[in-house]
């Protein structure tokens, strides 16, 4: 190691510090960077450099292979060394130091960019150009003043493409130094080149632009809580999330902040005060001990737990501890249980980590489904990103982890991240609504007394636990002996309930019964009126036939003397013998045809009346019909 008069800037020593802690222990960046010793610093700073040295570690490698530094520079520190050349090369591009470690890197500089121009193709960074996701701080900016102070300053807004997400990736990869565009999925995220650098920038100074990863502001968007409702950070610190929470529900509302860890606690309120989030209520507390009746108000649930950070590109150690991750994964079970199971009226949970191990995602997601006894299902998140997303979980862990969504550095452009998205069945929500209008609190004396009273149930059932088991079992007996005293003073109101309907039916029917016989009655008495009617008219009718007969009788009659007259005139000179043969044979024929004219006539007649009787008929008991409805 150096000794030098002047010394190393602190913060550099600091970031190489946890820098080896997370390469060489697996160690999580946030849980390091909150420690009580770092009260004096930025945090952000510290974090954006450690982040950037892990983001090109393999860069950095290669460049220190060809220029053989550390062989040459013996005394030089290895963690110090890779620090400042990501400054150098891909942070600020300077070192303001005069300590010996910076001008040993400074020495090594046009080396080192030499390397890089001429080995762009190698260099991981090249190959996935992330770009710089920029959150509009909507409490303190709008979208559209945003916009306008970034064109002020030279850059140059490009819409969003309106086709579809592939689309989308296309487009943010052609961004230059100086273009930004529009999120396709997070409308107040603007997305800038890769090589775009905002630490100083004043919109960033003063918390109206927040630098956020895209794949954490996912986690909000799919909560998707409604302004003026109630939601619940559970792991709060820093606060990226919290603050995107009271900007998402436009300041109105609540969001409850918890966090255990002091120091987290105070960056979470400070940074909450920054941001102008006036809606959130900061808690000091373990999220595992709040318990029913402290916040039951609670409808959406946030959760991000620690985790292994293996998504962060931070993960330069290709290893996990097996001890330590069974360690976190059954903490992130518990912590998903817990919100499961505590906040009756919460009705959708979303469960993120930024880990790509499907113990820690997937695993951990189907457990606690399947101990919910079907009260909570994870909803697919294709359906709610519309289609417009390539990566899922797979069915390792059951269906349940195809429903869930993946950001990935490679194709995505963003962290590695895992979300999944609860929702409560509406039937146990009907039920926890049930039991809370049961529990009303206006039924007892006090809030005090109706406090004290959920405080005794949940020493009781502790008690229970640390009971015999012979004891447990009389409990359980007496319990079941009171349920079923319940359900049948519950089956008594019942048999009550059914009595009464059953008189109210049959009174009914007797009704029903006493119309019908009424109406038969009426119906008999309108059919002997129609036969009657109907008689009458046929006899009418029969009479009417007879008089037309005579009349066409005598017609006929008449018919034939004239006929026999003019014949009689025609052929005068016709001898007398055959008038006297041939008489007889026509007066026969006469007669013949007359009887047939009279029955088709009265045939004709007969079916005319047929038809007017046959009418009248149909008329009346159309009118009877009606009067009946």
């Amino acid at each position: 190691m150096f000794e030098h008069s002047v010394k190393v800037p602190r913060h550099y020593k600091i970031a190489a510090n946890i820098f080896k802690k997370v390469s060489t222990e697996g160690g999580s960046l946030k849980t390091l960077l909150y420690d009580d010793k770092l009260k004096h610093f930025r945090i952000n700073v510290l974090y954006a450099l450690i982040n950037e040295t892990i983001k090109h570690a393999a860069d950095i490698d290669k460049i220190f292979e060809n220029s053989c530094i550390l062989d040459k520079e013996s005394r030089l520190d290895p963690w110090l060394a890779k620090i400042l050349t990501a400054e150098l090369l891909f942070g600020k591009k300077a070192l303001p130091g005069k300590s010996k470690p910076e001008q040993t890197i400074l020495s090594y500089k046009d080396q080192f960019e030499k390397y890089a121009s001429e080995h762009q193709d190698d260099l991981k960074t090249e190959v996935v150009r992330r770009p710089r996701y920029v959150r509009i701080n909507t409490n303190l900016l709008t979208t559209s003043d945003a916009i306008r102070a970034f064109q002020d300053e030279g850059y140059r807004f490009i819409r969003c493409t309106s086709g579809s997400y592939d689309d989308y990736l296309k487009q943010i990869q052609t961004l230059t130094e100086y273009d930004f565009t529009q999120d396709y999925h997070v409308k107040t995220m603007f997305v800038f080149s890769p090589n775009t650098k905002l630490h100083e920038h004043e919109l960033y100074l003063t918390n109206q632009i927040i630098l956020q990863d895209k794949a954490t502001a996912l986690a909000v968007h799919l909560l998707a809580p409604e302004p003026g409702s109630v939601a619940l950070d559970m792991c709060a610190a820093p606060g990226m999330k919290t603050t995107q929470l009271a900007a998402f529900m436009r300041n109105q509302g609540r969001v409850y902040a918890v966090e255990r860890n002091e120091r987290r606690y105070q960056t979470l309120c400070d940074f909450v005060q920054k941001t102008g989030s006036k809606c959130v209520e900061t808690i000091h507390k373990d999220s595992l001990e709040i318990k029913k009746g402290d916040l039951d108000d609670v409808e959406y649930i946030l959760l991000d737990p620690s985790c292994t950070g293996s998504g962060m590109e931070l993960s330069v150690h290709t290893y996990v501890d097996s001890t330590r991750l069974a360690k976190l994964t059954s903490l992130q079970e518990k912590f998903l249980k817990h919100a499961m199971n505590s906040f009756p009226k919460a009705k959708r949970i979303v469960y993120s980590t930024c880990s790509i191990y499907p113990e820690e995602n997937e695993r951990v997601i189907n457990n606690a489904v399947m101990n919910s006894r079907k009260n909570w299902r994870v909803q697919d998140a294709k359906e709610l990103m519309k289609g417009q997303w390539n990566n899922f979980g797979s069915g390792m862990y059951g269906v349940m982890g195809t429903k869930c969504l993946y950001a990935k550095p490679d194709s995505d452009f963003t962290i590695g991240f895992f979300l999944a998205v609860l929702e409560r069945n509406t039937k146990s929500f009907k039920r926890n609504s049930k039991n809370e209008e049961a529990d009303d609190p206006k039924s007892s004396d006090s809030e005090e007394e109706s406090a004290s009273q959920n405080n005794k149930k949940t020493s009781k059932r502790v008690a229970d636990e640390d009971v015999a088991p012979e004891e447990s079992t009389k409990k359980k007996k007496k319990k079941n002996s009171y349920i079923d005293s319940e359900m049948a003073d519950t089956i008594q109101e019942l048999n009550i309930a059914a009595e009464d309907n059953t008189t109210v039916k049959s009174k009914k029917k007797k009704k029903d019964k006493r119309k019908e016989h009424v109406e038969s009655v009426l119906y008999d008495v309108k059919e002997e009126q129609e036969n009657t009617d109907c008689n009458n008219i046929l006899n009418g009718s029969d009479e009417l036939v007879t008089k037309k007969k005579k009349k066409k009788n005598k017609n006929k009659k008449q018919n034939e003397h004239s006929e026999a007259g003019e014949a009689e005139n025609i052929e005068g000179n016709l001898d007398a013998t055959l008038n006297e043969t041939e008489a007889p044979s026509k007066k026969k024929k006469m007669k013949r045809k007359q009887e047939e004219v009279e029955q088709e006539t009265s045939l004709q007649d007969n079916v005319e009346v047929s038809e007017v009787v046959h009418k009248k008929k149909k008329k009346k008991r159309d009118k009877s019909s009606e009067m009946e409805s």
